[in-house]
């Protein structure tokens, strides 16, 4: 007790409360803090909370303490100190950011505010480390680290929308890249624009061109593509193959639309209305990953890079190879595919045909097998009858 003196600051935890106040201990000495001068809630909340405050005055058993002046010494310290680099000690290290001790005042550092560029703070400081920082926040007590050394932002101001600059791979992430411009400033590649076919096919540390799309150095912002530098693949594309010509391609991806087909390294597209002779049949039901088959160019347009294929359009029709094999009134079977309201299609292999409700009699569900004749064969509409 007498170790201490009034106005001196002390540290203990609340253990409970009380008529008037709040009651804690340090060793064997017994803190009482008084419900007007804690800034605090009366409630069970804030049992075992710590927390520092002056000295107050002394009483038989106890000492009386004041939160409020500490709090109030702390922030007219802060105030002082606001925009001022001060040297601090890590006490903590989180994910987001660092806990620090200035002379008995705890602040925190973002980690927004460690580095000017983004990597992990966690793997650069250890607790106990000595760090200058700059007081930014006084209310919330928020530092800075970066802010106390020069600001690479300052250098880039001169660049524009479109220049093309030299890049080093700093990062990698789901979403695209992150490249450094050589003095510490990164710029944003988002998937999208690394290249053409919206994979990232990026390493660490690998040396490109891109060009601006976005520059505010006042917000550290920059993004960069590096799509636009490269030929788009309907260019090369279009260089090899013309509209009409027959290709082949491999099945690597399906879509709601259609299709991914590669054709000699190069990803286009085989929408679902192209893919077979039957109405609404899509490449899922037609296709698996890594089928080989061969397709009609369609398309190829260069400026919005799209080239589409053809699958029907590059064999041979099938209504017209059956309507050489049969004739009306001959006898067929297949699978009821699909049932309408009108009456139901009946799948005969690479061809469907149409059954009329007037048509037939029997009651039939999807997978059902139908044997009927064949009533009218006219293109693509063939029609059959029970």
């Amino acid at each position: 007790m007498k170790e201490l003196q009034i106005g001196d600051v002390v540290e203990f935890q609340i253990e409970k409360l009380i008529k008037g106040g709040f009651l804690g201990h340090k060793g064997d000495i017994e803190f009482f803090l008084p419900k007007s001068l804690s800034g605090l809630k009366e409630d069970e909340s804030v049992i075992g909370k710590n927390i520092k405050a002056k000295v107050k005055e002394f009483k038989q058993n106890s000492v009386v303490v004041d939160r409020k002046a500490y709090l109030n010494d702390v922030k007219e310290k802060l105030s002082s100190l606001d925009g001022k680099i001060v040297n601090a000690t890590v006490t903590k290290i989180k994910k987001n950011g660092l806990v620090i001790d200035l002379d008995g005042i705890s602040g925190f550092i973002p980690k927004e505010e460690i580095f000017y560029k983004k990597i992990d703070h966690r793997k650069y400081f250890e607790e106990g480390d000595r760090v200058e920082a700059m007081l930014i926040d006084p209310e919330r007590r928020v530092f800075s680290i970066k802010r106390t050394l020069p600001n690479p932002w300052d250098e880039v101001k001169n660049l524009s929308v479109g220049d093309r600059i030299k890049a080093t791979v700093s990062h990698l992430t789901e979403y695209g890249a992150f490249v450094d411009i050589g003095n510490g400033v990164e710029g944003f590649l988002h998937i999208s624009e690394i290249n053409w076919d919206g994979i990232n096919d990026l390493s660490l540390g690998e040396e490109i061109e891109v060009e601006v799309v976005e520059i505010n150095p006042d917000e550290e912002k920059l993004r960069v593509t590096r799509k636009n530098l490269l030929t788009k693949p309907a260019t090369i594309f279009s260089e090899k193959y013309n509209v009409g010509d027959i290709v082949e391609g491999i099945i690597t991806k399906f879509i709601n639309v259609g299709a991914f087909v590669e054709i000699d390294g190069i990803s286009v597209l085989l929408p679902n209305k192209f893919v077979s002779f039957k109405k609404g049949e899509k490449a899922s039901e037609v296709f698996e990953i890594g089928d080989k088959a061969e397709f009609k160019v369609i398309t190829i347009d260069e400026e919005n890079n799209k080239v589409i294929i053809s699958r029907k359009d590059a064999i041979e029709n099938p209504y017209d190879i059956f309507a050489k094999n049969h004739s009306v009134g001959d006898e067929v079977e297949g699978k009821v595919k699909y049932i309408t309201d009108f009456g139901m299609f009946v799948d005969l292999g690479e061809v469907e045909a149409l059954v009329r409700k007037e048509d037939y009699s029997n009651e039939y569900n999807i997978g059902d097998t139908f044997k009927g004749k064949i009533i009218e064969i006219n293109g693509d509409r063939i029609k059959l009858s029970e």
